[in-house]
């Protein structure tokens, strides 16, 4: 039953619990590993949805057992999800009660879940008698004795890690999967033994750190454990009252002095395990963050948008920064030539030009963006102003480049999530808005509610998108069409600018207006039902290709 480097997917197809189900999509990733199972419950992939999907911390290797009840026939709701779950690094999906809740697999989900090597298994079909519990008691009990029995867990940590999003593959995450495995605390210290971070099991412990490391000082004959790789110095033990174990492990790194500190309540860790652990944390500081101990402002930078709080608050505090106060975010995007160079440049003028008036101004080059976090005064100069002097510095050529203003920030949560949705749809507000080098969060925020709409299926797009087919249907509509986009979208709304873009003359732009008026029943230059408009405009954008480069041949006024 066991696999290489724990149970794979191959593996639980030859449970008791899996007799009878076939692998219908992601053949080609049998032999991923599996390290939990979980059940998809709430299927509408809605905002409501994707707020708790944002929540949680997903840290790969789990499959997923659903029926897709409430989506039983919807299946762009149903290839939503398995987006998302493989964008979590989710393995697979165990389909239950297909032929009674879904009528059928549709070739669609098939098709999806193949290009992206994501699993999905249907269970026997037209059964009744099938128990999600049957699978997740087998499933995980077989993952269980799996890990009791393993010698080395440090290729099966690390791989797990390599299989998540780019932003997931710190030092963090390898300490919550490590204490999620093994069902033990750990804390990484710097040379100082100060914080860099920690995963606690469970997740409520409290320990006096100093009391802890005090003890961790035993004499030479009390140590026990085994030694760490290369002859490095070995970790030592201690037993506390109450059946708690704790181990101190110098990881012998090269470019800094760190340490892993483990707490074990019940049963201590197997021999072995405690320098696999040690073995693992250092080679992730290695590959994944290999300045985790040094103090720069990159590292804090680092530390909020992948979300570090207890490295964060350590050079928040080395730096004399008051973290709490940032309430903004600016970030620069260059595309084409000279992005790196650029980027840099756009860098030092957005500090230099934030420095005039913030007292705090924390900025570094993070995933090709220049971002600078600051506390943004309530009197502050005008931010449109401001951001479009920045953007006439920045250096000229072949490539460009594009900023989004963030305010009113809570807290550096809301900085990453704003971080987040810049890099997710920054694309999209360009197609959306292509006249446009500066965007504001609510716009970023407007494109990600445009992209995410054909998720609800193809009522929801149709009705959406009605006025622009209104316009569409008779002749010359698609001019109609162009001029209500750019009217909207590039000229906010002034006649005298979209005749200027379009090149034609103002009152051929007064016309057609009329026309679109007639066209549809009222008016699209009064709320609300300009907003109505303004969404089907920018999702025409989105989804015929964008704005068109010039006008069409044929006038009409």
């Amino acid at each position: 039953m066991r696999g290489k480097m724990g149970v794979t997917v191959s593996d639980i197809l030859r449970l008791p619990c899996l007799k009878g189900a076939r692998v219908a999509a992601g053949k080609k990733s049998l032999q991923k590993v599996l390290t939990s199972v979980s059940v998809l419950e709430y299927t509408d992939p809605c905002s409501l949805q994707k707020e708790i999907f944002d929540r949680i911390d997903f840290l790969g290797g789990e499959i997923v057992i659903t029926a897709f009840a409430g989506i039983a026939e919807d299946v762009e709701r149903q290839c939503a999800n398995i987006r998302r779950l493989s964008s979590a690094g989710e393995v697979g999906l165990i389909l239950y009660y297909v032929g009674i809740l879904m009528p059928r697999v549709d070739k669609r989900l098939i098709e999806l879940a193949d290009s992206l090597d994501f699993i999905l298994i249907v269970m026997p079909e037209g059964r009744m008698d099938l128990r999600y519990s049957e699978a997740i008691v087998e499933i995980m009990g077989t993952i269980f004795e799996e890990q009791k029995a393993e010698v080395s867990i440090v290729s099966d940590v690390l791989e797990q890690v390599s299989r998540l999003p780019a932003y997931r593959r710190t030092v963090d995450t390898v300490l919550q999967i490590i204490r999620e495995r093994l069902r033990v605390s750990l804390i990484l210290l710097d040379g100082q033994e100060r914080i860099l971070g920690q995963a606690m099991w469970p997740a409520s412990l409290e320990l006096d750190m100093g009391e802890l490391l005090d003890a961790l000082a035993v004499p030479a004959e009390e140590t026990a454990g085994p030694y760490l790789p290369d002859g490095k110095q070995p970790p030592s033990c201690k037993a506390f009252p109450g059946l708690r174990w704790a181990w101190y492990c110098p990881l012998g790194l090269h470019h800094s002095s760190m340490s892993l500190c483990l707490v074990k309540d019940g049963e201590p860790l197997a021999e072995g395990l405690v320098g696999q652990i040690a073995e693992t944390v250092r080679l992730a500081v290695n590959i994944w963050s290999r300045q985790h101990a040094e103090v720069n402002e990159a590292e804090l930078v680092q530390a909020i948008l992948q979300d570090e709080p207890l490295k964060m608050r350590r050079l928040a505090e080395i730096f004399h920064i008051d973290i709490a106060s940032v309430n903004a975010m600016w970030a620069v995007r260059w595309e084409g030539e000279g992005a790196e160079k650029n980027g840099r440049e756009a860098l030092k003028l957005l500090r230099d030009g934030l420095k005039r008036w913030c007292n705090t101004v924390i900025s570094e080059v993070y995933e090709g963006y220049a971002v600078a976090f600051m506390d943004w005064p309530e009197t502050g100069p005008d931010v449109a102003r401001l951001s479009e002097a920045v953007l006439e510095e920045m250096p000229s050529g072949k490539g460009k480049g594009y900023l989004v203003r963030c305010h009113h920030l809570a807290d550096t949560s809301d900085v990453r999530k704003a971080f987040l949705l810049i890099r997710e749809h920054l694309a999209d507000a360009g197609r959306i808005w292509p006249k446009k080098r500066c965007y504001t969060l609510p716009e970023m925020d407007f494109a990600a509610q445009c992209r995410r709409l054909p998720e609800e299926g193809e009522e929801a797009v149709e009705a959406a998108m009605m006025p622009l087919a209104l316009l569409e249907e008779e002749g010359e509509g698609i001019q109609l069409v162009h001029t209500l986009c750019t009217w909207l979208l590039d000229a906010d709304g002034s006649t005298a600018r979209c005749a200027e873009q379009l090149f034609i003359h103002r009152n051929t732009v007064k016309y057609r207006l009329r026309c679109i008026r007639e066209r549809l029943g009222y008016p699209v230059d009064k709320l609300p039902e300009q907003l109505f408009v303004y969404r089907a405009a920018a999702l025409w954008r989105l989804m015929k290709g964008g704005a068109p480069v010039t006008e069409p041949a044929k006038t009409q006024g």
